[in-house]
């Protein structure tokens, strides 16, 4: 049997009308995020699962907490899994940004890889962090495992996983209460990927 990777963005959470940068902010699941921690739940239920790996913000942790309900799995938190640290755009608008820093909006917008906020890090750094987590986690162990992150985080994760380049990452959608499902293709010796939700 192929051992499989469930790799989950928390769900919706508030931040406001506009578009903003949240990053590493703590912000709980709203109502609606709750709603969809409770369909993921159904949707995995029936799955075995070794382990569950989670970022320690809130919104992550409280997606765990509703899909896990009653299971007995146990759940690491691990930081290095955290949403990019958007430094000082934490918590602003992108129309802020690109008002008041309008030559450093282009420039993420050109070098989204390597681009660093004040203050923050880059899609590099967070590869760097990342990536030898994940090959530990999948190292040790054996059976299907839960990674519940970031849309940032899961992007690169599935850059990693599927040796693409970060600078294409945001090709990638990862909405709010997504799965995606990795499985080992034995023959090729390579992860294969899928949206499941």
């Amino acid at each position: 049997m192929s051992r499989k990777i469930y790799l989950v963005r928390h769900g919706k959470i508030d931040i406001g009308d506009k578009k903003r940068y949240i990053g590493i902010s703590d912000v709980p699941l709203n109502k609606d995020g709750i709603l969809q921690a409770k369909k993921l739940k159904e949707i995995l239920y029936s799955i075995e699962l070794e382990k569950a790996y989670l970022s320690p913000l809130v919104r992550c942790v409280e997606t765990a907490n509703i899909i896990l309900q009653n299971r007995n799995v146990e759940k690491v938190l691990l930081k290095e899994l955290m949403e990019i640290n958007m430094g000082k755009w934490e918590g602003k608008t992108f129309d802020y940004i690109k008002s008041y820093f309008p030559e450093q909006f282009k420039e993420r917008g050109k070098n989204i890889d390597s681009f660093v906020p004040e203050g923050g890090e880059s899609f590099n750094n967070v590869r760097e962090r990342v990536k030898p987590v994940l090959e530990s986690i999948i190292k040790n162990t054996h059976g299907n495992i839960l990674i519940i992150a970031h849309a940032g985080v899961n992007r690169v994760i599935i850059s990693t996983i599927l040796s693409l380049p970060l600078k294409c990452m945001f090709d990638i959608e990862q909405n709010y209460g997504c799965i995606n499902e990795f499985s080992w293709d034995i023959e090729n010796e390579k992860w294969k990927w899928r949206k499941l939700l």
